[in-house]
């Protein structure tokens, strides 16, 4: 009884504060030692089920990788373990490195049931981002993308649940957590690091597609994961910009003790503060260890690879010369902007703007994160609410409500390929069911639902990727590697001979740089007079081109034509 009185009995405030908090800094420093200790996560002798098959009523297990990972580890950095040799950041290469992120971040069941282990539960403390799917917004059309924000009043931007903070962090869903319990210092130091302070009240789905690459970071980094998987982290933001991502993440990761491992292609370059490396292929975990050690080893599984991507970067390699646009007026113009302006609530995105592109040229548009891009295309495709307002001609006939011409007509002479297109996939239709998609009339380039009505052979252009076909053709999308997705929707572009054909990052993060490569001399060879618009920030993804529209992004909303010396 006495025990129990004793028990029962409150201790005094003083006493309270004597006993309580040497024990909860006790506690927190003992976690904090068994985390730097423990690895996050512990991958041995494993194999990865896909699926079951049945056959003949018999299951049949398909396996991610034929053969076991037999070890992997990536440990917490903490100040504790600054020095030692653990690995805590890694970067994952080679053609099969998506599967295997996948792997890290908890998908597919592991056999043994003990193969693979986390010190941590996975889907509260690991964050993975995969650049190749929705960034997690609503699937817009682009056109209602941009008439919902252009409808969008001042004081609205201002305080939007849909505003760029907000989405960082997790106020915008009403279903989050998180948002709560986010500190307005944690906030103002990520808006800060991916440079997002000044976009922090526009309406989140106004962002380009790189500067919403930025804003997915900052938002996985809200929380303080222990671990950050990133696929592609760098895609589509121009060098500026990777710069800006790649510094970012190596100070954010060691202030907020964060692993980090990053899905990077062969042809990329890894960050300095990369300590482990992993190179990935068919059969599974072909290298991993140390980063010195790997690059010695990692010429003899990717030599053919490194000859094509040497090769292509010199096919690339050109001298450029300044041109005034009054050269280009003598050409009969495909497509010509006469003082085309654009502006959002004051700002200008396009100011005075001149641009005659004649039939079947080749042209990249090149620009930072921001600068109007994709602004110009969705003038070009008639998605952007304004390219009815007489701001570009289409050979001669200007461009104006009541013209007789429509939306659907605009795009059945467009061929196109774009992120935006790609998070619309269905990802249960197959490879050649979203190719032939391109054939379909009078549904325009974002409807992927519709299907030829009459059954259609592959034009004999077309048999250079063949073998390819032949293979994944059946693959639903959502299976294909981000090589063989890539060449779906170009294939979807070009399969209707179009007379314009726009590729908005069509070959970024490819990672089989040969496929790149066919799919440029298929341009070359077979769309001799179709104009081409082609957006890209590394030179060598680019499709071959003669001339170069530059956006400064300065104040004035300057531009600049550059030509190919001959």
């Amino acid at each position: 009884m006495a025990l129990n009185k004793l028990s029962a009995c409150p201790p005094t405030p003083r006493n309270a504060a004597f006993f309580t908090q040497p024990f909860i800094l006790l506690m927190h420093l003992t976690r904090r030692l068994l985390s730097a200790a423990k690895p996050l996560i512990s991958i041995e002798q494993s194999l990865f089920e896909k699926r079951a098959v049945y056959e003949a009523g018999i299951r049949r297990k398909e396996y991610v990788f034929p053969n076991r990972i037999s070890h992997f580890e990536a440990y917490k950095p903490n100040s504790s373990t600054s020095g030692s040799t653990n690995p805590h950041f890694w970067a994952v290469t080679g053609p099969r490195k998506s599967d295997f992120l996948s792997i890290v971040a908890g998908k597919y069941v592991p056999e043994p049931a003990t193969g693979r282990k986390y010190s941590i539960l996975p889907h509260e403390r690991i964050q993975f981002l995969n650049f190749r799917e929705s960034s997690g917004l609503d699937k817009v059309h682009l056109s209602a993308r941009y008439e919902s924000f252009s409808s969008k009043a001042d004081h609205e931007l201002t305080d939007d649940v849909n505003s760029v903070r907000n989405y960082v962090t997790g106020a915008n869903n009403y279903n989050s957590k998180t948002s709560a319990s986010v500190s307005d210092e944690l906030t103002n130091m990520l808006l800060e690091m991916f440079n997002l302070t000044h976009l922090a009240k526009k309406w989140i789905n106004s962002l380009s597609n790189g500067q919403m690459r930025r804003a997915r970071i900052a938002r996985s980094l809200i929380n303080k994961p222990d671990m950050l998987v990133i696929d592609d982290p760098f895609l589509g933001l121009d060098p500026e910009a990777t710069e800006l991502v790649c510094a970012s993440l190596a100070k954010v990761a060691n202030e907020l003790h964060t692993s980090v491992i990053l899905g990077l292609r062969v042809q990329d370059d890894v960050p300095d503060w990369i300590g482990h490396m992993a190179f990935v292929n068919d059969d599974g975990l072909a290298l991993a260890g140390a980063r010195d050690k790997v690059e010695e080893n990692l010429d003899k599984f990717v030599k053919l690879q490194t000859v094509i991507h040497e090769k292509n970067e010199r096919d690339h390699a050109h001298q450029w010369r300044q041109i005034d646009q009054s050269v280009l007026q003598n050409e009969k113009c495909h497509v010509q902007f006469q003082n085309a302006s654009v502006v959002y609530k004051g700002l200008p995105v396009l100011q005075n703007f001149n641009w005659c592109i004649p039939r079947g040229s080749r042209w990249r548009i090149l620009g930072n994160n921001g600068t109007g891009k994709t602004t110009i295309l969705s003038l070009i495709t008639a998605d952007h609410p304004q390219s009815w307002k007489s701001v570009l001609s289409i050979d001669g006939v200007l461009r104006k409500s009541g013209s007789g011409a429509n939306f659907f007509d605009v795009n059945n002479a467009i061929g196109m390929s774009s992120p935006e297109l790609h998070a619309l996939v269905p990802t249960s239709k197959t490879m050649m069911e979203i190719i032939l998609n391109g054939l379909v009339k009078d549904v325009g380039n974002s409807n992927f639902l519709y299907k030829p009505k009459e059954p259609i052979e592959l034009p004999k252009s077309m048999e250079r990727f063949q073998d390819r076909l032949s293979i994944y053709g059946d693959v639903p999308f959502g299976e294909l590697s981000v090589t063989d997705q890539k060449l779906a929707l170009f294939l979807r572009a070009v399969i209707k001979n179009p007379s314009l054909l726009i590729l908005d990052e069509a070959f970024s993060c490819m990672d089989d740089e040969d496929v790149m490569v066919q799919c440029h001399r298929f341009i070359e060879q077979e769309l001799q007079d179709c104009t081409v618009l082609t957006i890209g920030h590394i030179d060598w993804e680019v499709a071959p081109h003669d001339y170069v529209l530059k956006l400064t992004g300065d104040v004035h909303r300057s531009y600049q034509i550059w030509a190919k010396k001959s």
